[in-house]
């Protein structure tokens, strides 16, 4: 079966005298302090002019925070999106109970479609309220009614988001094929990712990665 390719990123102040003369005074009285001070001015200057050029590195991220990307161990790209029934999603919200999974499909790709089946198998069998599930279809040219007959048509579970690719998900997940797949845990880090047509053992492997088996 072949994948359809989607195409569419300082210093403190001295006590100076007031007058010309007796600065002249001062001078000569204190040649050795001025110079003294002279050269403390000019390590000043150079102190903080080196401080001002010499360029920064970006903070490092936490190994507690994960980068944003599309692979394993990844955060995946956020997203906002509203399904074909109006429901707002994205992937704080995807995740916010629950791992999620994110599918990506069209309704005219045969493999997806038994892949999904396979996926609404499984998740009865181990509890509906175990994961959420998004399927994102990415051509532009199908309206969220052709998304909601879809649904209805396959038999797929009403708790699902069914939503059109409105904020260019196929650009932020860098996609290229139909059947691809990512399972998100509670914090939105990618565990599994693939874009082959799923089986019923496919998602059992995948989701067993963030905790949930029959």
């Amino acid at each position: 079966m072949k994948n359809q390719t989607v195409r569419h990123p300082a210093g403190t102040k001295g006590n100076l005298p007031s007058s010309r003369s007796s600065v002249r005074t001062w001078l000569k009285t204190w040649p050795g302090a001025f110079a003294l001070a002279g050269v403390l001015a000019l390590g000043v200057v150079l102190f903080f002019g080196i401080r001002t050029v010499v360029p920064t590195s970006t903070p490092r991220q936490s190994s507690s925070m994960p980068v944003v990307g599309i692979s394993v161990g990844n955060l995946a790209p956020n997203f906002q999106l509203a399904d074909a029934f109006g429901r707002p999603v994205s992937r704080p919200s995807l995740v916010a109970d629950r791992p999620g999974l994110l599918f990506f499909t069209t309704t005219y790709c045969l493999p997806c479609v038994e892949g999904l089946r396979a996926l609404a198998r499984f998740q009865n069998d181990v509890g509906p309220d175990r994961f959420n599930v998004l399927v994102a279809f990415v051509d532009p040219s199908e309206p969220p009614a052709a998304l909601r007959a879809y649904r209805e048509e396959h038999g797929l579970p009403r708790t699902w988001f069914f939503a059109p690719d409105t904020d260019d998900m196929v650009t932020k997940y860098r996609l290229r094929a139909l059947d691809t797949k990512y399972v998100l845990d509670r914090a939105g880090v990618i565990h599994y990712t693939d874009i082959y047509p799923a089986t019923y053992e496919t998602w059992r492997q995948a989701l067993a990665l963030v905790g949930i088996t029959p």
